[in-house]
């Protein structure tokens, strides 16, 4: 599915509605309580007045804009500045700017929205924050094809009315701030030595385009067989025309629309015949609670995108 007119099959029944009518929300409370939760996103609104989501597992806490110590950067570049948060030193951006919308005057922003990606804090700039939502993984339409920094379309209902909203790109995000990081996979990538211990297949799932290209190419470095895929769903389909003896190892990310990673791992622990295959979990979404729970569902090995060495080391340790 690419388009939005796709979502108009979608039932409404999933979503919990926005009111913006009701009293002023706890949201730190609804980030903390929900944050290892990966159909939970934090709702926010542009300076178009479109909305945003970002999933609450990636939010360590929302702060206030104004009261921000901020060191600004000159000029207009996407990096408005850095900030110490609990004694971080932490890049603050602005998403208007980066997703390519108007950008308002500072006293126009309300909060920052710190997140965190496998290593790296950033802190992120956004109008207003409204609500948290569950969003099912099934009402998700793919819109990466049409905008690179937009993986899905979604519906949320707000005040009463159904509303469109956009699921950034959190990876893209992250490599477009911290341009070190790609340089610093593109050289990983070239340090991981060929594999010749095996001629089984990888399995692999996520559903950033980004990280799809760049694990492939580090599959394409290992020399091992892989077989890519856009969601959890269609791994699991997909493993089902593959003979047991021919699948090495299972890579999955957690946050994916039609089936998650979760769902992944649980279908495939309770098929005895993979209990011999490893699974490697490959997010930004990890944290240390979330990390015991994924080793309790079957995971060998959770790896922060995107780290190519690691990655590519955990792929020499645990396929068969």
């Amino acid at each position: 599915m690419n388009s939005y007119d796709e979502l108009e099959d979608i039932t409404k029944s999933g979503f919990e509605e926005i009111d913006d009518d009701e009293d002023e929300l706890d949201i730190v409370k609804l980030v903390s309580t929900n944050a290892n939760d990966t159909s939970q996103y934090l709702i926010f609104e542009g300076s178009n007045n479109e909305f945003y989501a970002k999933n609450v597992s990636k939010i360590e806490e929302l702060l206030v804009y104004k009261d921000l110590n901020l060191v600004k950067n000159p000029g207009e570049g996407l990096i408005v500045g850095t900030a110490d948060i609990r004694g971080n030193m932490t890049t603050i951006v602005n998403f208007d700017r980066w997703y390519g919308n108007s950008v308002l005057e500072d006293n126009e922003y309300e909060l920052i929205v710190l997140a965190h990606y496998g290593g790296h804090r950033m802190g992120i700039v956004v109008k207003r924050v409204e609500y948290i939502v569950n969003i099912p993984a099934e009402t998700m339409v793919d819109n990466s094809e049409t905008n690179e920094k937009s993986s899905f379309i979604t519906k949320i209902a707000f005040a009463g009315k159904e509303r469109l909203c956009t699921i950034f790109d959190s990876d893209k995000l992250l490599l477009d701030v911290f341009d070190k990081i790609d340089t610093q996979r593109v050289s990983h990538t070239k340090e991981v030595k060929p594999i010749v211990k095996t001629n089984k297949k990888i399995l692999f799932a996520d559903d950033s385009r980004f990280i799809r290209k760049m694990v492939q190419e580090l599959f394409d470095t290992l020399n091992v067989s892989y077989e890519i895929y856009e969601n959890g769903k269609a791994l699991i389909d997909g493993v089902k025309e593959i003979p047991v003896d021919e699948i090495g190892l299972f890579i999955t990310d957690l946050e994916m629309p039609v089936m998650g990673g979760r769902d992944v791992m649980r279908l495939i622990r309770e098929n005895k015949s993979y209990n011999h295959i490893s699974i490697i979990v490959h997010t930004n979404m990890s944290n240390d609670n979330m990390e015991s729970e994924l080793t309790k569902a079957g995971a060998n090995a959770i790896i922060g995108k995107v780290n190519m060495l690691k990655l590519g080391e955990a792929i020499n340790e645990l396929i068969i």
